[in-house]
């Protein structure tokens, strides 16, 4: 019985896939009489399949049997409702230089969105696939006319894309991406492929004027949020935080975005505007863990930038902050900054073994410890006391094995071994 339930449900349709394979292939090598013959086997068999009408459709015209292509498709037509068929009915009679029924065909299919707007997408599609996107875009167009509350901006600005219309491009994706918040990172990533770091390109100046007028005629931090996104690729980061600010006070958040910014702003190296933006969080944090993070990236920056006639101020700075904040567990980044600050700028490296052994006494997690250990060891290298680093870099891999801290212990413990291989071998010469 099973046997004969496998024979009548499976066996077609393995024949069916068959079928289907080499009818691809007879295509694929051009072979269209017998490509026609295996296609139409196939639609015997599902004559709904829109994919083997279509490409019936097209053997016929690649045989310019463009009347037999017309009487199959005017069959369907009459048997179905798929509207799209008048597109490809149209591009028949184009192929043949008759425009007049092509344009009939064209506007039946355009004008069956008053009846049905959500054909909007097979109509559309079919145009597009004959590169007719002139029509393309007017059906999307009618469409929402018809029916406002469909929202066909993003396939609509992918055609004006295709054009080079860039400015109706931009347009309606900024449009999308008001009424679908949700997919602002993806619209970014689409007008990522037209921008480019120069503020002079056309492009850039386009969305950039855009954006100015949408904020002007109707205020959306959806806007604000575009217009610092394109200050940062273009690395304007001034004007960029002339928008965060804006964000920020509308939507009564908190200063996440704009210590982002800053961030993005110092790993370009333009640190005097990350400073600025620093400054503004601790001004206006309302939280001390904000403050804290602010202090912390501003002091790495100026940490950076100290000499020897500006140690003694940036050490100063450092206590002032332990004298308001304490050496808890909330100030354990700046302690280990501090003490990195002391061995490697100021080289007081007792002075900082004794700030991160202090620290290690604190009530933290194993990370943590893992990290003012794992900048211990960097003292010890600092000393020459090699083998004692090597002792903290192993308890952090044997402690936290497949942690980033982990790893960075591992990358030192081998650089360790490849150091002392060096100084063996300047020691025998």
């Amino acid at each position: 019985m099973r046997l004969l339930l496998f024979l009548v449900f499976f066996v077609p349709a393995i024949m069916l896939g068959q079928d289907d394979l080499f009818a691809k292939e007879y295509y694929k090598n051009g072979d269209f009489e017998k490509a026609l013959v295996a296609y139409k086997k196939l639609y015997a068999n599902s004559k709904s399949n829109i994919d083997y009408i279509r490409q019936i459709v097209d053997i016929h015209q690649q045989l310019e049997q463009y009347q037999e292509a017309e009487k199959f498709l005017t069959e369907i037509i009459d048997r179905t409702n798929y509207t799209a068929f008048y597109v490809v009915l149209g591009y028949n009679y184009q192929l043949q230089n008759n425009l007049e029924k092509a344009n009939e065909n064209y506007t039946i299919a355009i004008n069956s969105l008053f009846v049905n707007p959500n054909n909007a997408y097979s109509v559309a599609r079919a145009f597009q696939d004959y590169s007719l996107l002139e029509q393309a875009a007017t059906t999307y167009e009618k469409a929402m006319e018809v029916k406002p509350q469909l929202n066909l901006k993003l396939p609509l600005a992918q055609i004006y894309g295709e054009k080079g219309d860039i400015e109706k491009m931009m347009l309606n994706y900024i449009d999308f991406a008001e009424r679908n918040p949700i997919s602002l990172s993806n619209i970014k990533r689409a007008l990522n492929s037209f921008i480019s770091e120069d503020g002079s390109n056309e492009s850039n100046i386009i969305l950039r004027k855009l954006l100015i007028k949408k904020i002007q005629q109707e205020p959306n931090v959806i806007w604000n949020d575009l217009l610092s996104w394109l200050f940062i690729q273009q690395k304007e980061f001034s004007k960029a935080f002339v928008q965060e600010k804006a964000i920020t006070t509308r939507n009564q958040e908190g200063l996440e975005r704009i210590m982002n910014l800053g961030r993005i702003a110092e790993t370009e190296n333009a640190t005097d505007i990350a400073k600025t933006i620093f400054n503004y969080v601790i001004e206006n944090a309302q939280d001390t863990d904000t403050k804290l993070m602010a202090y912390y990236d501003v002091l790495q920056i100026e940490t950076k930038e100290a000499n020897q006639d500006t140690f003694k101020d940036l050490q100063n700075r450092y206590l002032e902050l332990f004298k308001t904040y304490g050496t808890f567990v909330q100030t354990l980044d700046l302690q280990i900054a501090y003490a990195h600050f002391l061995a490697f700028y100021m080289n007081k490296t007792d002075e900082a073994t004794a700030v991160l052994e202090n620290a290690l006494k604190l009530p933290i997690s194993d990370i943590q410890k893992a990290e003012i250990k794992l900048e211990l060891g960097d003292i010890l290298v600092l000393n020459e006391a090699f083998n004692k680093a090597l002792i903290y870099y192993t308890q952090i891999q044997r402690n936290l094995k497949n942690s980033t801290v982990s790893q960075m212990a591992r990358f030192k413990v081998a650089r360790r071994v490849i150091i002392k291989v060096i100084l063996n071998g300047q020691n025998r010469s």
